[in-house]
């Protein structure tokens, strides 16, 4: 049995145990437990975005699961944890037990994972910025929608550490530093 299996139970797909916080918490904690039920599988995998499905009292949700995507339910989760309930404070638990255990024990897919999601984020990041000259309305209007991509390329970087490649961090700084120049003179 993994480990995985003896944190969330020998069934992949049980029913998920009551929640006792807030409608949209109890969500993020049902698709954090997902991932973190499907990390195993997904570090093995070629696949850099891994779709999943997830029952949650707010209906069903489909969120595309990556490192930086679980890593973000976790921030979240835990700059809530004063509105999770007694019970959904220890699946917390559980979901960074597993985020730690699979860095752990799979150290060469979760960098390499990382490093694929930092490149995709800052493709998409960068292509917006170039369009931005093209046509200012929609750069305006897509800005909040956009900058996403930004904030995730910021959070996997942050999330490689030491092992962010010199030219990732100087890639990162140097699309920050076009932030500061108006789109007619890029």
């Amino acid at each position: 049995m993994s480990w995985f299996k003896k944190l969330f139970g020998e069934s992949r797909g049980e029913a998920a145990p009551p929640t006792d916080s807030p409608p949209e918490l109890a969500a993020k904690l049902l698709e954090a437990e997902k991932f973190a039920d499907q990390l195993e599988d997904y570090l093995l995998s070629d696949k850099l975005f891994w779709q999943i499905s997830v029952e949650t009292p707010l209906g069903t949700r489909q969120p595309k699961m990556t490192l930086g995507a679980l890593y973000e339910r976790i921030q979240e989760l835990e700059a809530h944890a004063d509105e999770l309930g007694p019970n959904d404070r220890q699946r917390l638990e559980k979901i960074k037990q597993a985020w730690d255990e699979a860095q752990r024990h799979f150290p060469d897919p979760w960098r390499e994972k990382l490093r694929r999601e930092f490149k995709s984020y800052m493709h998409n990041w960068k292509y917006f910025l170039e369009q931005r000259a093209t046509n200012p309305e929609r750069w305006a209007q897509d800005y909040q929608f956009e900058v996403r991509n930004r904030e995730r390329a910021r959070l996997v970087l942050q999330l490689l550490g030491p092992d962010a490649a010199q030219d990732f961090v100087q890639e990162f700084e140097t699309v920050e530093k076009t932030l500061d120049v108006p789109p007619e003179d890029t």
